[in-house]
């Protein structure tokens, strides 16, 4: 009796190891094939995040490159040129015959009323060929701001040519964190996945609006530029006097660090792509942290370039 019991318990333990091991197939067949496609969607999320952020910073560097001459296929910068002949060269002729008159009084009251007639000629001259010059530089002073504008867009060229724009995906990749065939899957390998899906979609989501944001500061720096060049000609009619001549030396500054706005920013985009270029070890949700949050730095320090470039030139 005692051996026909042993058998029969030795045969349900078998029967229940049996069954649990059909169940732990069945548990495991389920998890492969959710986990599976989340994977690759996930994989495939990671990848179109790197393809996105190119896609941002190559748009936002070819506006910077083409300028605001091109932008809205030339129309705006065509209605600021025609404003700045047309209704601002007047202005500046205005002021330009005030200050020749304020000079021709100034330097007769410092011949003594005309009575020393051997100084008379060359202050005459002098002025008169100050006031030729004014005139000339009033003329072509859009020209000479959009000539500034050329200098900065070089100087963007050559910082591409040493440095690319482009952000490549970093070293430490999804493997790291969970491998593709597991040998055996749990429900917290897809719990993490599902995590780790959640990110990249607010990441993905955080990098279009930095993306918005970058566009709006281009947008922003271009309106500015053609404000600022609408007017050339009234500052530069200024520079026939000396004391009136720091309006336009001021006004120059100005334009000098508006036009090299554009290659502090695209250096920003090398010191991001260099920064995350170099993150080549480390924890996958770190390493996303990481860009994100170096995304929204680059979108915030857009805006402080305008204050860097300022200071640099001395611009206020």
């Amino acid at each position: 009796m005692r051996s026909i019991y042993i058998q029969s318990l030795t045969a349900g333990i078998s029967n229940a190891d049996g069954t649990s091991e059909f169940w732990d197939k069945i548990w495991q067949n389920i998890l492969k094939t959710l986990y599976k496609p989340l994977y690759e969607s996930v994989s495939t999320d990671y990848s179109d995040m790197f393809s996105l952020l190119n896609t941002q910073v190559n748009n936002a560097a070819r506006s910077i490159y083409s300028g605001p001459r091109y932008w809205g296929g030339g129309t705006p910068f065509g209605t600021i040129q025609k404003v700045a002949e047309n209704v601002c060269i007047p202005i500046a002729a205005a002021f330009i015959t005030v200050i020749f008159c304020w000079e021709l009084i100034h330097m007769i009251q410092e011949s003594n009323n005309m009575s020393n007639d051997n100084a008379k000629p060359k202050k005459l001259m002098l002025v008169l060929l100050k006031f030729g010059l004014c005139l000339l530089v009033c003329a072509k002073s859009f020209d000479i701001i959009m000539a500034f504008y050329d200098v900065g867009v070089w100087a963007s060229t050559e910082l591409g040519k040493l440095s690319s724009t482009s952000i490549r995906g970093f070293g430490t990749d999804l493997n790291t964190a969970l491998p593709e065939n597991p040998d055996i899957y749990t429900f917290g390998m897809l719990m993490q996945l599902c995590g780790y899906k959640l990110m990249l979609f607010f990441g993905k989501l955080g990098v279009s609006i930095c993306g918005a944001i970058v566009y709006v500061r281009i947008m922003l720096w271009f309106l500015e530029i053609l404000l600022y060049a609408s007017t050339a000609p009234i500052p530069y009619s200024t520079w026939i006097n000396k004391e009136w001549s720091q309006v336009g030396m001021n006004y120059t500054r100005k334009m000098l660090a508006l036009s090299f706005e554009g290659f502090f920013m695209l250096l920003l985009f090398a010191i991001y792509g260099s920064v995350l270029a170099g993150l080549t070890q480390g924890d996958f949700m770190q390493n996303m942290v990481m860009i994100i949050g170096c995304g929204f730095a680059l979108a915030v320090m857009m805006f402080k370039t305008g204050n860097i470039s300022a200071s640099i030139f001395n611009a206020h």
